[in-house]
């Protein structure tokens, strides 16, 4: 007669009640793994049924893919980019965590700066623009003055702004030695040492106009929850200096937060309708102005260029429909849509259109984007030829004194 052996926990020696509670434990562990496994299978399952040939690609690719293979994670986020890709929508997109992370890091802190804007003027000298509280600003630099030369190597007027900026960022810690001129022709130079820096980089820098100093520049480069705030500290800054007309200097500015762009609008604005929003249900909201802002009296020209989009748009259309200032420079580029970012499991973002916006009277913008007023031609040389000749109009159509 055929004998099965013994379980093992019957031949461990044990007294009766250690083997009934080792028993009662390893039930509990059982019935907990294929409650685990159930419900992984039982995930799977609705996956594997909305996406069959997904689920029968990445079976494939698993057992019969010749090579070693990614992180299941990375083919994830591969998939989730040919899914949005099928979209066939430009600002829909996944942004990798890494991607994001190195981007983050380059910004915060492997990178620093002098904490200065960079504007050329008529004769092609570059003048700096301190930020309040920057290395620049604490080492006494003031705003307009000519930038000379870095490190012992003059600054050329052939070089772009871009070298320019270059040579002005580095590691955090290292030092650049600037000599500055307080004016073009003055003999009396000066040399100042700067620690390179990272700190918050604000969305707002003004200045008066280089040449024309009843003209105060108001430059943003992106619309943060701060930006409105900036604007109308830049504003009374400027009118305190004298400034009795103003530029809005959108130029570069990707867009940002829609209702920064709004709240900014309302700054310049009596009352009535800012934009309007119509989300993916069909249903819209309208930004309306509560209470005269201001600055509803000044002078007001808005510069733009073919980068000048999305949130800086709204703000464009805004100001232009309401007749508050004269859009100067080149036809904007036309992005009437807003994207919600929503955070994955894995620390990636989904960047998905959810809305479209309108102008204030009722239609969407433009697909080739806001046509100014005041044309001007791209001269990349003088960046702010469109600034003076924005200036210009104002004053000829008897805005400015």
């Amino acid at each position: 007669m055929l004998e099965w052996p013994r379980p093992f926990w019957l031949s461990m020696n044990m007294n009766v009640h250690v083997r009934t509670a080792f028993l009662l434990t390893l039930g509990v562990l059982l019935a907990a793994l294929g409650g685990l496994l159930g419900f992984a299978l039982g995930r799977w399952a609705p996956m594997r049924s909305t996406f069959p040939v997904l689920s029968e690609a990445f079976d494939l690719v698993q057992s019969e893919f010749f090579g070693p293979l990614p992180e299941r994670s990375t083919m994830e986020r591969g998939a989730v980019r040919g899914l949005v890709e099928s979209l066939g929508d430009p600002y829909s997109l996944l942004v990798d965590p890494a991607g994001g992370e190195l981007e983050s890091d380059i910004l915060a802190g492997e990178y620093g700066g002098i904490g200065a804007d960079i504007v050329r003027d008529g004769d092609g000298l570059v003048r700096l623009v301190p930020f309040r509280g920057g290395p620049a600003d604490r080492a006494g630099i003031r705003e307009g003055e000519v930038l000379v030369a870095v490190d012992g190597m003059a600054v050329e007027s052939g070089w772009s702004m871009d070298e320019v900026t270059s040579r002005l960022r580095g590691p955090v810690g290292a030092a650049v030695l600037l000599t500055v001129a307080s004016t073009p022709v003055s003999a009396e130079r000066r040399s100042v040492r700067l620690v390179l820096e990272s700190f918050p980089l604000p969305t707002v820098s003004g200045y008066l106009l280089p040449g024309d100093e009843t003209v105060g520049v108001v430059r943003i480069s992106l619309f943060s929850a701060e930006t409105p705030h900036e604007v109308d500290l830049a504003l009374d800054d400027l009118s305190h200096r004298g400034a009795k007309g103003f530029l809005l200097d959108l130029r570069g500015n990707p867009g940002g937060l829609l209702d920064s762009a709004v709240d900014t609008a309302r700054l310049f604005l009596r009352d009535g309708t800012v934009a309007s929003e119509t989300g993916t249900d069909g249903r819209s909201s309208t930004y309306e102005v509560q209470e005269p802002g201001t600055w509803i009296a000044p002078p007001l020209a808005i510069v733009v260029d073919r980068t000048t989009a999305s949130a800086a748009e709204i703000l464009a259309g805004a100001l232009q429909q309401r007749g508050r200032g004269v859009l100067a420079g080149q036809p904007t580029l036309g992005k009437g849509t807003v994207q919600s970012v929503y955070v994955l499991t894995d620390g990636s973002s989904l960047h998905l259109t959810t809305a479209m916006w309108r102008l204030p009277d009722g239609e969407p913008l433009p697909p080739g984007g806001l046509v100014p007023e005041l044309a001007v031609s791209v001269d990349p040389a003088d960046p702010d030829v469109v600034l003076r000749s924005a200036a210009a109009w104002l004053r000829e159509h008897g805005l400015l004194p």
